[in-house]
This record gives structure tokens, sequence and C-alpha cells, in this order.
């Protein structure tokens, strides 16, 4: 992996943009934020380091710092430096605008892990852009497919007098103070005229969004507008899907939880929450064949069940096209058939070896009674 340089567009960039911190940094996993700080600190101190450098230093691997660098790359925050041959040499820290800024012109998206592959290979091989460009939509169509929420958009003093005069708004804004027991400042006021406007919720999905956060004692607005972008990505819409899926998931992610013996939260951690969605959505397991595979991991490790081991489990069933509780005794009597049938042959071995060594003996004993036959 070869080295690259971490530079600038400001001279003497030390400090984290308040930008950074007010409209970025709370709407992306904690990984990429520790990507992108360390490289700022990289930055500053002028060093020069290798992807492999910051994976080690992060407890990373190398293809989350460079999907945490894409993901900058692609909001607009990054960008990558080039030589006259197309190889990447660094990567830019580029000023921060506020999410209103026009971002069209900087959301070129490159394959970072290709650009910043084996040095040899960088050396002996230059970039194509064309082939950049593939790379670049194959590795996004999928994403782009995907119903995403909208970045949130900062009202102006004047827009934000104008909404002010709509009552469904203010007895919005009557029913967050007393769902969330406090006066709301205006940045959380903000977040809610997002959820109502961007995110499209109607008074009534709205109301239920801040009932369901309240019961489950999550009053921090923060987490009620991640539950809303996540609702809006899921296409729900109104009351009763919102009930529905919170029902289901919020039911299974505390049994999940406390299967495993994690009693201190009521709410999977957004990794633990990916494992999840691959076991019902992709997998389509139901909740008993996902408990019973959480049983097994306490099981098999009490003190250290955890979710990779857990997903181990199922990702063995569904290779072996389990659907219900008897696939798995099946497979659980195969597992003992073929267990049974290898100590046997095992013993059988033994017998044999056991038989033969008798004979030997029986042989030397004869000879020793002068018996040659």
């Amino acid at each position: 992996m070869g080295e690259i340089s971490i530079i600038s567009e400001e001279e003497g960039f030390t400090n984290i943009s308040n930008n950074f911190i007010e409209y970025y940094m709370s709407d992306v996993n904690g990984d990429f934020v520790k990507i992108y700080l360390y490289l700022a600190m990289l930055c500053s101190s002028k060093r020069r380091i290798t992807v492999s450098d910051i994976a080690d230093h992060l407890n990373c691997t190398e293809n989350d710092i460079c999907r945490g660098i894409r993901y900058w790359i692609k909001v607009g925050i990054l960008k990558l430096c080039y030589n006259e041959n197309k190889e990447v040499t660094g990567i830019i820290m580029k000023d921060i605008p506020r999410p209103e800024d026009d971002y069209s012109a900087d959301l070129k998206v490159v394959d970072f892990k290709l650009a910043l592959g084996n040095s040899n290979n960088i050396n002996s091989n230059n970039i194509n852009s064309n082939n950049n460009k593939t790379e670049e939509k194959s590795e996004y169509e999928d994403e782009s497919s995907q119903i995403k929420a909208p970045r949130k958009k900062q009202p102006t003093q004047e827009e934000l007098n104008n909404k002010m005069r709509d009552p469904e708004l203010e007895n919005l804004i009557q029913e967050a103070n007393a769902y969330c027991n406090r006066i709301l400042s205006p940045k959380e006021l903000n977040s809610l005229i997002y959820i109502k406007d961007q995110l499209s919720f109607s008074f009534d999905l709205c109301e239920y969004l801040l009932e369901y956060c309240a019961e489950i004692k999550k009053t921090n607005f923060n987490y009620i507008e991640k539950v809303a972008k996540n609702w809006f990505e899921e296409g729900i819409t109104n009351r009763e899907d919102a009930k529905e899926y919170s029902d289901r998931y919020l039911t299974l992610y505390s049994r999940i939880l406390k299967s495993l013996g994690i009693t201190n939260r009521v709410s999977p951690a957004p990794v633990e929450k990916q494992y999840i969605d691959v076991w019902t959505k992709e997998f389509g397991f139901e909740d008993v064949i996902i408990l019973e595979a959480c049983n097994r991991a306490i099981k098999q490790k009490p003190n250290d069940a955890t979710f990779p081991y857990v997903n181990g489990i199922l990702t063995s069933w569904y290779k072996n096209n389990v659907h219900t509780i008897s696939d798995i005794t099946s497979l659980d009597e195969q597992h003992e058939r073929r267990k049974q049938a290898s100590t046997s042959g095992n013993a059988d071995k033994n017998d044999d070896s056991l038989d033969q060594l008798m004979q030997i003996e029986q042989m030397y004993l004869k000879k020793g009674n002068g018996n040659d036959n």
C-alpha cells in the first residue's frame, strides 16, 4: 500500500469545522466520524501515512477505512488528489459548507480502494478514468435504487416565521413539548419541521412517532429524527404501518438482547441492527428461529455470546434451507448421526490396531516358548 499525504484547502487547518459538527457528524456512524477526525489530525501534523497504518491505529479493516473515505467524498467534504498519471497521491480536506449549499459539483464518487491499491499495482498500471466511471456505477448502483431520507435543510428566519403560523405545526409543537416534558429548543424545532415537511409525515404519524419514542424513554431529538428517517426509508406513511413495524421490531430487538444477557438497553446498536435486518429480511427467518439461535449461542458461550456468533449459526441454517424448528431438529439429528458414524469408524480402526498388536504379541510369546510355528 503506497503512502498518501493529507493536505487542506485552508492553510494551517487544525480545527474541526463547526459545520461538520453541526450538520454532518450526527447523521453518520461513529467509525466514519473517527476516520474524518484522524485525517484532520494527520493533516494538521503534515504526516504521510498509508491506509493500512490508519486501519491499524483505528482498529478497523482497510475496507472500513476506504468505505469511510468514500462516504466523505460522496457528501463533498473530502476529495482525492491525483498526479499526471491519474494515480492517487493524497486526500484534500475541503471547506465544509452548510447543507443548503450546492453539492452538485462535488458529488463525484471514486473507487478509493482501487485507487489506493497495492503500490506495485499503481506504479505498473495507470488508473483509467473510464474504468473508474464503470466502477463507480456498479458500486453505487444498488444504493441509488434505495429510498434515502433527504438531507435536512435549515429554514431561514422568514421561512420559520411563516411555518409557525401553521396551526397544525403549532399543535404538533405542543404535543412534542408534552411527550418530551420540556420546551423544544430551536434545533429540536428544526428537526420537527424536517420530519413534518421534508419527510412528509402527517400529523397523525408525527404524533405516533413522539408517542413511540416517549414510550421507550428516548426523547432526545437526534434519536427521534433517526427513527423518522428509518420509517421514511422503510416506506412507512401512516400510523398503522408504523405501529406494526415498531411492535414487531421493538419486541424482537428486546427479546434478542434479553436472550443474549444484554439487559441494560432496549434497542440494539446500529451494527447489531444490521445483523438483525439480515436475519429477518435477507434470510427471512421468523422470530422463533432467531431466538433459538440466540439460546444456542448463550449455551455454547455463556460469557461471550456475540451477534457475530449468532450470525454464524443462522447463516449455517440459511445455507441448509432451515425454515422451521422441525428443520433444525432434523439438522441436529443428521449431525448426531455423522458424529456417531465418525466415532464408530475411529473405534473400528482402534479395534483393528489392537487386534494386530495382540497377534504380534502372541507370535512373540510363542517364539519365547520355543514354538516357531
